[in-house]
């Protein structure tokens, strides 16, 4: 991953899956420290971030871990400004979670509409929105969204995909002059976690 990221911030918002890790430790190998945060506010994720942190510390990264709802607006802005009390600054924010949803159209409950908007569209419409404002103020800020093609993905997954596309087109409309940018990155179904990283580390 380009060196770039030495001496840099990521924080990176997911699941704690091997993904997460691969993209994760790709910057913290590249020089990044990190800001790490779940989700959701479950035991499981919660180990799996802090384990992602112990390996970001094991090649002498300073990071934390947030412990959160992604979907909760409140809490989102909370890990975003103690991104900036820990480290003065955010450099790079990947939004790297994601919900896929199969459900075939005759089928889709208004309950699992709204939680597949919820988590795929919402969630990182909070972290581009807590983060961009803040990166604004420093004057320059790259928003990364990550959106994995899913096989049969269903309306609710589709329209959530297609909105995250106008959301990235509204953040370069608005702060693209005041040097705070955002990409979508669409991972082919099948991407490995090595191929994510090293799609990520194209974007530096």
């Amino acid at each position: 991953m380009s060196e770039s990221l030495s001496g840099k911030v990521v924080a990176l918002i997911g699941e704690g899956s091997t993904m997460n890790r691969a993209l994760a430790m790709g910057c913290a190998e590249a020089g990044a420290n990190l800001a790490l945060a779940t989700m959701e506010r479950t035991q499981s994720q919660e180990f799996a971030m802090n384990s992602i942190a112990n390996e970001a510390w094991a090649v002498g990264r300073e990071q934390f871990v947030s412990v959160m709802d992604g979907c909760d607006g409140s809490a989102v802005q909370s890990f975003a400004e103690e991104t900036w009390d820990r480290f003065g600054r955010c450099d790079v924010l990947v939004a790297a979670h994601h919900a896929p949803s199969l459900a075939p159209l005759d089928e889709l409950s208004q309950d699992e509409w709204d939680a597949t908007i919820r988590l795929n569209l919402t969630a990182p419409f909070l972290a581009a929105h807590a983060f961009g404002r803040l990166m604004e103020r420093g004057g320059a800020g790259l928003i990364v969204v990550i959106v994995p093609e899913v096989d049969g993905a269903d309306a609710g997954y589709l329209a959530a995909r297609s909105g995250v596309t106008e959301v990235v087109n509204a953040i370069n409309a608005t702060w693209g002059g005041r040097g705070v940018v955002a990409r979508q990155l669409m991972l082919p179904v099948g991407t490995t976690d090595t191929e994510a990283a090293a799609l990520l580390a194209a974007l530096f």
